[in-house]
């Protein structure tokens, strides 16, 4: 398949059209709180890559390229190229192809899942869900060290996806902070393009150069021994680095950390119970003596072992349903509360400024370089780790291995002892969404009430009111916009009522309704207005309270709504109505 002929044959415009609807859906992107990072497209840029055009870049490393695109159903999805002289080593295409395979079917437990891979024109690329959120490093840096109940909710949903991944026989191999995403739904790890199976062999790219991203790595990856236990080094530098806003083995380059994770002890103070356990217990630079990903998971949601994934992962879900709060992170991913980062985005770092410092107890100045672009003002809060950390393209780049020994005349620092540990606090409750959609089913279908509808027989769709979860629904027609000449696109608004009719409190917003075609294909919503037009996020809704407002929807613009589906949360059944002509 020939790129630039799809866009432009299929498309029907001239190169010069061709433009400006390339740039009005870049526009349309920026809009909807999906900020290109690395700008549009260059000249050396495909326009598409097998069935997904491509709207922009959304980062680059030492792995590849990438894009934010457009499925042909008009999904935002994450494409990534693999680097052209990667792409044409056989046993590289070999690996890549069958890993890829294997990552498909890691279950979506807070996870990006993978949606479709191939090869167009040399090119090998992979496809996965496009996730609105904050990255986590670039939340830290802005805002600093997460709160205690959104910071423990992180650790289970990270751990509930290194579980998913280490099921499928995968390890990730890059897990860091800009590669875990705060979404409405919950975290969300992002990012297989260096995973790896379980069984496989070496893990370097050529002679000396190891995969992954400095100041991430367990040490034993520098000696070419990879096992799932890497993943969980990473998640407790991560936690760590989350909890107190720095990095728990300081700062330096590849060599000095390294060095530092194989022979000194992490700097834990501050970090209470029980994550102050398991973040050392993950850091121990014994990968044998490091506890699962599902051993930690378990701890994290106080749940016994019972055989089998299903009954970890949904205690997973009821967790973060009760622990994590879409109505904080709303603001952040709908409003651009937050600046900098793009979801999926991998820049360069910047470079170390100076020499690295002394590393021991810290006083709380923001550390200098981290891995990916900040802007270039200073907010006073830690840096998301050591510097000398370069691009990571969703795929962390060559590492040059340092040796086994620490640098000379570099003895281990001093380190304070943690304060003894209080008792573990229990998350708090909120209503929110989870990450686990294909458990919803065994979560509500004792709560779901007649009006729902089997989501194969769209003639049985309601005409409304109707009722999901503790939400009853009123919806008007559609109003869509027509598609202009350059554009494809067009706008459909469809107003609703929401009143809360249960007992406690719930949270009504845009990203969890959907608007389908005769035909079953289905658009979330963008953006949720008030009665007066005006943007709002997520609505919290006390009982009896009811909202009236218009979801907007972004659709082809050959589709006609037919019906819209309505959530209570992002785990519930939901209900189907049908919408007038």
């Amino acid at each position: 398949m020939r790129t630039n002929q799809l866009q432009c044959e299929g498309s029907g415009l001239n190169r010069d059209d061709q433009r400006d609807e390339t740039l009005a859906l870049g526009q349309w992107a920026q809009g909807q709180g999906r900020q290109v990072a690395e700008g549009p497209l260059t000249p050396r840029d495909p326009a598409a890559i097998g069935d997904y055009r491509l709207l922009g870049r959304l980062g680059s490393g030492g792995m590849g390229v990438v894009y934010l695109g457009q499925a042909p159903g008009g999904q935002p999805v994450a494409v990534k190229v693999i680097r052209a002289d990667l792409a044409v080593d056989p046993a590289y295409r070999a690996r890549f192809l069958s890993e890829v395979d294997s990552a498909k079917k890691v279950a979506s437990f807070c996870t990006a899942g993978v949606l479709d891979h191939g090869e167009d024109a040399g090119m090998l690329y992979m496809v996965t869900e496009f996730i609105e959120g904050v990255a986590l490093d670039a939340y830290v840096s802005e805002r600093g060290p997460l709160q205690a109940s959104v910071l423990h909710a992180t650790a289970v949903g990270v751990a509930a996806a290194l579980t998913a991944i280490h099921a499928a026989g995968l390890i990730h191999r890059d897990l860091k902070p800009s590669n875990v995403l705060l979404s409405m739904g919950g975290p969300r790890v992002i990012d297989f393009g260096i995973a790896r199976s379980a069984e496989a062999g070496s893990g370097h790219t050529q002679a000396g150069l190891v995969v992954g991203s400095a100041g991430w790595m367990a040490p034993e990856l520098f000696d070419d021994h990879v096992s799932p236990a890497a993943d969980v080094f990473a998640w407790g530098c991560m936690i760590a680095y989350a909890a107190l806003g720095r990095h728990p083995f300081g700062e330096g380059d590849a060599m000095v950390m390294a060095a530092r994770m194989r022979h000194a002890q992490p700097d834990l103070s501050g970090l209470v119970a029980p994550l102050d356990r398991l973040v050392a217990e993950a850091l121990n630079p014994d990968p044998g003596r490091r506890p699962s990903a599902r051993r930690l998971l378990l701890e994290l949601v106080g749940s016994p072992d019972a055989p089998g994934d299903q009954p970890v992962q949904l205690a997973a879900t009821r967790h973060l349903t009760q622990a994590w709060d879409s109505v904080v992170m709303a603001p952040l991913i709908h409003q651009g509360g937050m600046p900098g980062r793009a979801p999926h985005g991998d820049l360069p770092g910047r470079a170390p400024h100076g020499d690295p410092p002394a590393w021991g107890p810290r006083s709380g100045a923001p550390s200098q370089g981290y891995p990916g672009a900040m802007p270039a003002h200073d907010h006073g809060r830690p840096r998301s780790g050591p510097p000398g950390v370069w691009g990571h393209g969703g795929a962390g780049g060559p590492v040059p291995a340092p040796s086994a020994g620490p640098p000379p005349g570099w003895t281990p620092p001093v380190v304070p002892q943690p304060a003894p540990r209080p008792p573990a606090a229990r998350p708090k409750r909120r209503g929110c969404r989870g990450c686990l959609l294909w458990l919803v089913l065994v979560l509500v279908v004792t709560a779901v009430v007649s009006a729902v509808v089997r989501k194969d027989d769209p003639g049985a769709a309601s005409a409304g009111p109707g009722v999901d979860g503790q939400f009853r629904f009123t919806v008007s027609a559609a109003d869509c916009t027509r598609a202009g000449r350059v554009t494809t696109e067009r706008t459909c608004r469809i107003n609703v009522k929401v009143t809360n009719a249960g007992e406690q409190s719930r949270t009504f917003g845009a990203s969890e309704q959907k608007v389908l075609n005769a035909a079953q294909d289905e658009y979330s919503a963008r953006r949720l207005l008030d009665k007066v037009g005006a943007e709002t996020g997520a609505r919290k809704l006390d009982p009896g309270e009811s909202f009236t407002g218009t979801l907007i929807f972004e659709v082809p613009g050959n589709f006609r709504p037919a019906l819209i589906e309505l959530h209570d949360s992002a785990l519930s059944g939901g209900i189907r109505l049908r919408l007038s002509r």
